[in-house]
């Protein structure tokens, strides 16, 4: 067999370690790899030299977007690629890619304002095309596997294989403990998933992972809904000065340097110390700041009670929630508005801040949203768990808040594509016409019934479906995420076993397809 795998930054070395898992049993032939952030790739590329020595066919993304303010896009071409993978547009591509559609700053800061102008974006897609055709006729793959959809190239890759009747397996968070699943697509839901959840809510087997369902579900009620992954909560405090050592401070400039300085420049890379400012100092101070001048509107916990509302949790910006799965809803303040005026009369809209965000947006954006006559904010404190158990309804665009009030027995209407969207109408609602959704709402308000042997069967299907590995905490090894099982720093037995069970999972995957 052959393959292609699209990496990020820190998931290169996960997929090549996948990779070589999986070599033997599936008898790997041609392989391609798509690679992203040069910075990471070059430190890569001093561990593993092989992976320039010609055994792998490469298509590098910062090869793709440079200098493309000397080019001009062939629209024809673009418009033949267009009708050949059966698309309407293209711009799904570009728009997933917060690197291309959004601006320098998007990673630690608020900043809509596109790097590119619309000529170099249309030159990045038309290189992207043809580089990614030229991979897929190079390798000639019988599977692409990927993770989540956040660059361009891996939507492109995506649109490719569907075209070529190739097995696409793109790896994504369950939102259920630390399950992860292979879905066929970039674009939730999982339709294995959906499969199965029809035929444990049909059959109701009583297998292992019912079992597994039932013990989840009970831990639920008893304690937190909270998935590996997740990051922990950071409040509102004013910035405080840094502590770093003098020879790791020393380190940081020497990598600036080396930034600014280098002959590659790569759109994934926005050097050291400008997101060190930003993280350190002038988003701890733009959260101080927005407590502090919005504070004294904020709902308190001893408010829910006796306050009738609706609760509408922001989604961090930029995420392959909304800029893949939810595309019509990238403006949260229009959507807030909506659900606003969808509300029955003397009902409340609650809106918290994404825990990601806080300090990220300036104080303009949550004052248009209080521009809103029945709208107001919470206190970034505010655990999100208050904000479910007292709600009357829980409105998000795709958010795992949704999961969470479906959990704590509450109405749910979504507006984006979600894991867990094809639960019972009895319990969530999935609006896609905007002008329906004050009916959807008092409906589901009216007749809302929680189902426990839907429930069941979604949690069971999902474990069934799923392989479970701590793909964040110990496998990508990012800092502050919430990890099922005690990490203990640095174990390479660990990495290694989740890096097994991974590629069992991986070669099933392609056996029972």
């Amino acid at each position: 067999m052959n393959g292609i795998f699209l990496t990020q930054s820190g998931s290169l070395r996960v997929f090549y370690e996948l990779m070589k898992a999986v070599r033997e049993p599936l008898q790997l032939g041609k392989i391609g790899l798509y690679v992203a952030d040069h910075t990471f790739y070059s430190a890569f590329r001093q561990q593993c030299p092989d992976i320039e020595r010609g055994d792998f066919r490469l298509a590098k993304e910062w090869e793709i977007t440079a200098q493309v303010e000397r080019e001009r896009p062939d629209l024809n071409l673009i418009r033949r690629y267009e009708r050949d993978l059966g698309v309407p547009s293209l711009w799904g591509a570009l728009v997933a890619d917060r690197r291309i559609y959004l601006g320098k700053r998007c990673s630690f800061r608020q900043d809509y304002r596109p790097r590119f102008s619309h000529t170099q974006m249309l030159t990045v897609l038309e290189r992207g095309l043809l580089e990614m055709e030229r991979l897929f006729d190079e390798v000639q793959p019988d599977f692409v596997i990927s993770f989540v959809c956040v660059t361009f190239g891996e939507y492109l890759a995506y649109l490719f294989a569907r075209s070529r009747g190739i097995a696409f397996l793109n790896l994504r968070p369950t939102r259920i403990r630390n399950y992860v699943t292979y879905g066929s697509s970039i674009f939730e839901p999982s339709e294995r998933i959906r499969t199965a959840y029809h035929r444990y809510l049909s059959d109701r087997p009583e297998d292992e992972w019912m079992q597994g369902a039932r013990e989840y579900l009970a831990s639920v009620e008893t304690g937190h809904a909270m998935y590996e992954g997740v990051l922990v909560p950071t409040g509102a405090r004013p910035p405080r000065a840094s502590r770093r050592k003098p020879w790791r401070v020393a380190k940081l400039l020497w990598k600036e340097c080396a930034f600014r300085l280098g002959k590659t420049r790569d759109n994934h890379n926005p050097g050291v110390l400008v997101p060190l400012l930003y993280k350190r100092f002038l988003n701890p101070l733009q959260a101080w700041w927005n407590d502090r001048r919005l504070s004294g509107g904020h709902v308190t916990e001893s408010e829910l009670r006796s306050l009738d509302y609706v609760f509408f949790p922001l989604h961090t910006e930029p995420e392959v929630t909304l800029l893949v799965y939810s595309k019509p809803y990238l403006n949260q303040i229009e959507v807030i508005r909506n659900v606003s005026h969808s509300l029955p009369v003397g009902m409340k809209l609650v809106v918290k801040e994404h825990p990601a965000s806080v300090g990220k947006r300036p104080l303009s954006y949550y004052r248009k949203i209080l521009e809103i006559p029945n709208v107001r904010l919470a206190a970034p404190r505010l655990s999100s768990r208050a904000l479910v158990s007292n709600a009357r309804l829980v409105a998000t665009i795709a958010g795992s808040i949704g999961w969470e009030a479906i959990l704590r027995r509450r109405p749910v209407v979504l507006f984006g594509h979600a894991p867990y969207e094809f639960l019972p109408p009895s319990m969530l609602r999935r609006v896609g016409h905007l002008e329906h959704l004050g009916d959807e709402i008092k409906d589901l308000l009216q007749s809302y019934c929680y189902q426990d042997n839907a429930v069941l069967a979604y949690v069971a299907a999902t474990m069934s479906q799923s392989i479970a590995v701590n793909w964040y905490s110990r496998l990508l090894g990012r800092a502050g995420a919430y990890a099922e099982e005690p990490l203990i720093g640095g174990d390479e037995t660990d990495f290694e076993c989740d890096i097994s069970a991974l590629a069992r999972y991986t070669v099933d995957s392609l056996r029972c397809r």
